[in-house]
């Protein structure tokens, strides 16, 4: 299904230069084109994530120029006479990577000249700035070659999972076309939280929770997850997490609250390369605070393609050296431009990669 990850401009100005901006990261944030774009995007962004991508009244669709795209075009291979045949190609939005690949309007000082409703929401683990799949808009080219010339929108066909989860978040191979309908029927949704606390806060704040995030998210757009498997390092107290679950989540959560390691019966992956199947709609968020674990964990998704073919929707926070963030970081090794490539090379995997707060 995946054909290729295109930036938009925005992210490119970031990206190919980030070098030069490492040190200034706030201060190229805060001139007016930048902070134009942030708004703009935020507003969109935040927009999406409330009502989805047919929202049809929104005056904010002009923002989408900012943002990047994940391109697809459905592959089927005859199992009798093994001649492929190849659907249109479509396009898929997602949050540009620019900043500090979080909130471009957090950790910065705030700008007087923005109103005041530009930073509702806007707190330290904000998470304005994402746009999951369920949410993002879509577009049908020709071809790849006139792809800018020809956004219209598309519409997806009725299917047995969800109108919301596109085809291409749980068909990741070339598909024999007498396997379509066994792989829409048996697949789940499944969650893989590292470093998950409680499911409704994290430190007692309730803006940092991830698992309730999630849920949240999702169940707008009609999609719940079969199967939650949560590693926590830190010891909680149980009966404070049974009693955070919503009561449709009980049943399909577990807690491994020991931690996850780099391998062995304890690492995600061997779990993951266990449970999930390619047809399977797979979310991570690895946010564990331990560099040593952190970095052989995301190494082995970026160069492992029996686990990176299995992730559609992947939330890391990549902890690096820079100024805005030490207070929360200390000095990490690595840089942004190492996040920036980082990012960039999954989401060319076909992941949609995302920046977690």
């Amino acid at each position: 299904y995946f054909l290729k990850y295109t930036p938009s401009a925005w992210e490119s100005s970031w990206a190919n230069n980030i070098e030069n901006l490492q040190n200034v990261v706030c201060e190229t944030l805060a001139d007016r084109n930048n902070l134009n774009k942030s708004v703009a995007a935020v507003e969109r962004l935040m927009e999406l994530q409330k009502f989805g991508r047919n929202h049809s009244e929104s005056n904010k669709q002009s923002s989408d120029v900012l943002l990047s795209r994940m391109f697809y075009q459905k592959e089927c291979i005859d199992p009798i006479t093994n001649v492929t045949s190849k659907g249109v190609i479509v396009s898929q939005l997602i949050e540009p990577l620019i900043g500090l690949l979080r909130d471009p309007l957090t950790i910065c000082n705030r700008i007087g000249i923005l109103p005041a409703s530009a930073y509702e929401g806007a707190v330290t683990q904000s998470k304005r700035f994402f746009l999951l799949s369920v949410a993002a808009p879509l577009y049908i080219h020709s071809s790849i070659q006139n792809a800018n010339n020809n956004n219209l929108p598309m519409i997806i066909p009725s299917n047995k999972r969800n109108t919301n989860l596109l085809p291409w978040m749980y068909e990741r191979s070339k598909l024999n076309s007498l396997d379509t309908e066994t792989e829409m029927r048996n697949g789940q949704n499944i969650l893989i939280d590292l470093g998950s606390s409680y499911f409704g806060s994290w430190n007692g704040d309730t803006n940092a929770g991830a698992g309730r995030w999630f849920y949240e998210n999702y169940k707008r757009f009609g999609i719940k997850f079969d199967r939650i498997i949560a590693y926590e390092y830190e010891l909680l107290n149980l009966k404070n997490v049974w009693n955070e679950l919503p009561d449709d989540v009980f049943p399909v959560y577990t807690l491994i609250n020991v931690g996850c390691e780099k391998s062995g019966k304890l690492s995600p992956w061997t779990n993951l390369k266990a449970l999930a199947k390619p047809y399977d709609h797979v979310v991570v968020k690895l946010d564990i605070d331990t560099p040593a674990i952190e970095g052989p964990l995301i190494n082995e998704v970026l160069n492992d393609s029996s686990i990176h073919s299995l992730i559609d929707e992947l939330f890391f926070e990549h902890h690096i050296i820079v100024k805005e963030m030490t207070l929360y970081w200390m000095t990490p090794p690595g840089s942004l431009k190492d996040s920036y490539i980082l990012f960039t090379k999954l989401r060319q995997l076909g992941i949609r990669m995302h920046s977690w707060p």
